[in-house]
């Protein structure tokens, strides 16, 4: 198992290397960063406040901010910390900038006092000190808060676009229904814009043609009159190349979204597409009474924003939508390659057992019928001196060492001492048959399913095979250990090793990858010259239930 068949290109098995390197570096940099900044926005207010003769003592502040930076060492060695390393790295930030809201709080008491405080103005600090803190974490939620009342409460003050547009991001994120997002976007702008209506035209692609057709009114009319047309190719592809237009464009390029009755026909009107890469996503069609405030520039600019915000939502929707179907679709193909490969090997191993069935039930008793007619031939004859004894004696022989062979070649098939002891009498039975020096530790693996045994008893035969042919006169060493819910294979030599970049695949490996694999293992190899080779392989075993203690009789 040294110079041997190397790791294949195929699927099932693992090999050594770096991947994502400058990614780890620059998260566990964030993260180190993170503790720094998160140590010195403690020390500082601390020397601050020290100065000024209030506070914990130095070495409690120096205590806090020593947790914080090993929180943040520690932290680096956390995959999941390094994976929202940039989510930390910001909230430490914001920590930092409340350190340095604090400490101007606290220069500025120190030049009302104009002076540092003395006797009783020392109280002072401390409370002076947790005020800022809360002001300083309150402040910003508590005046957004306050400015949306505000809003809510004059109905002639509607929330700006860029409120809006975060609520629509914050949907967004949330992952929402694009349904449920739509139907939100529109009637948020109907009532904070103050529209008549709103109109959205989405996506209605049948047979792989993009076609837009309405399919949200905000609100919905009590007597709905004929639904309207979609728009068509050529439409879309007029509509892809205009940014807000108003009702003199749509009356000349599609007039048949102007209805004779609404506002439009006023100059009400106003229409925007929500336009990726070339492509018409979407289209929003606002309406305001003819007594409103007509349509500025602002309320333009912030359509546009609006549109452009959702072109961008619905494009990542899509493709969402189909790397999940990809992944679907990549899962049933690894459950179906799962399942063929397991038929593949169950067979194999039926197969296995059909033969060494027949060889032994067959030729082999044949055989053994032979060797006794012989037999009974030779003790027949006159004497040791007849002609025909020394003829009798070698064929005897040699159906004998037919027979033998037989019997090593059925074993070799499939050994009745696997299906009937297990795995580690199996090995030990072929690690005599070794030409090499085999030291099996099969601890307490016990018994296993059929065909997980199969799988590790015959990857280790091709094992030991492929360590006789490239590592003549090595030491192996199989070992089997049941780690919770898998069970450990290694299989080690100290032959000469060899380079696996550097030799060319062979079908050994793969074998071994496809066996293990078919019951959901994976196999590992690795190998160095002068090093010997290892072979690990896992694979997942049924969690053995503990043995219940026995009931007390219980006393009459």
């Amino acid at each position: 198992m040294s110079a041997r068949e190397p790791l294949p290109a195929g699927a099932g098995f693992r090999t050594h290397r770096r991947v994502g390197v400058s990614t780890g570096r620059r998260a566990r940099s964030s993260l180190l960063l993170s503790g720094m900044i998160g140590a010195a926005g403690v020390i500082a207010p601390g020397i601050v406040v020290g100065v000024l003769g209030g506070g914990p003592a130095w070495w409690v502040t120096a205590a806090i901010a020593g947790v914080v930076l090993a929180v943040g060492v520690a932290a680096m060695f956390s995959a999941g910390a390094r994976r929202a390393s940039t989510a930390v790295l910001v909230g430490a930030s914001e920590f930092g900038g409340l350190s340095i809201a604090v400490c101007a709080g606290l220069l500025v008491l120190l030049l009302v006092f104009g002076r540092i405080p003395l006797g009783a103005e020392k109280a002072l600090l401390n409370p002076a000190l947790i005020a800022m803190l809360v002001v300083a974490v309150l402040a910003g939620p508590l005046g957004r808060r306050a400015a949306r009342s505000t809003r809510a409460a004059l109905q002639g003050v509607r929330r700006s676009p860029d409120e809006l547009l975060a609520d629509f991001a914050e949907r967004a994120g949330r992952g929402t229904p694009v349904d449920d997002l739509l139907r939100q976007l529109a009637e948020t702008m109907r009532r904070d814009w103050r529209l008549a209506r709103v109109q959205i035209w989405a996506d209605r692609g049948t047979d792989g043609e993009t076609t837009l057709g309405r399919t949200l009114v905000v609100p919905q009319t009590a007597e709905p009159g004929p639904e309207p047309l979609p728009l068509d190719a050529a439409e879309l592809a007029t509509v892809a190349r205009t940014g807000v237009a108003g009702p003199g464009w749509l009356e000349l390029w599609l007039p048949h979204l102007v209805e004779e009755d609404g506002p439009a026909r006023r100059g009400q009107l106003r229409l925007a597409p929500a336009v990726h890469g070339g492509e018409v996503l979407a289209l929003i069609l606002i309406e305001r009474e003819a007594d409103d405030d007509p349509f500025g520039e602002a309320d333009e600019r912030a359509l546009a924003e609006v549109v452009r915000r959702l072109a961008i939502v619905l494009r990542n929707r899509a493709l969402d939508e189909a790397l999940q179907a990809t992944l679907a679709d990549l899962r049933r193909t690894n459950a179906d390659l799962q399942a063929s490969r397991t038929r593949l090997v169950a067979t194999a191993n039926t197969e296995r057992k059909r033969i060494e069935r027949d060889l032994h039930d067959g030729a082999q008793q044949h055989l053994v019928a032979l060797a006794v007619g012989l037999r009974l031939v030779r003790d027949g004859l006159s004497g040791p001196d007849d002609p025909n004894a020394e003829l009798l004696d070698e064929l005897d022989r040699g159906v004998r060492d037919s027979i033998q062979a037989l019997r090593d070649l059925a074993h070799g098939i499939y050994p009745p001492l696997l299906r009937d002891a297990g795995l580690g009498d199996a090995l030990r039975a072929a690690a005599k048959r070794s030409p090499l020096t085999v030291h099996v530790d099969a601890g307490e693996v016990g018994r296993l399913p059929e065909q997980a045994e199969a799988a590790v008893y015959f990857c280790c035969l091709e094992a030991l095979q492929n360590a006789a042919k490239h590592a003549p006169g090595a030491t192996v060493t199989v070992t089997l250990r049941v780690e919770g819910s898998q069970l450990l294979v290694r299989v080690v030599d100290d032959g000469p090793g060899f380079d696996p970049a550097k030799v060319a695949g062979g079908g050994g490996l793969q074998n071994m990858a496809d066996r293990l694999g078919a019951i959901g293992g994976t196999i590992d190899l690795t190998s160095a010259p002068g090093r010997g080779t290892e072979l690990t392989g896992r694979i997942p075993v049924p969690a053995r239930e503990e043995p219940q203690a026995p009931v007390a009789a219980r006393a009459v």
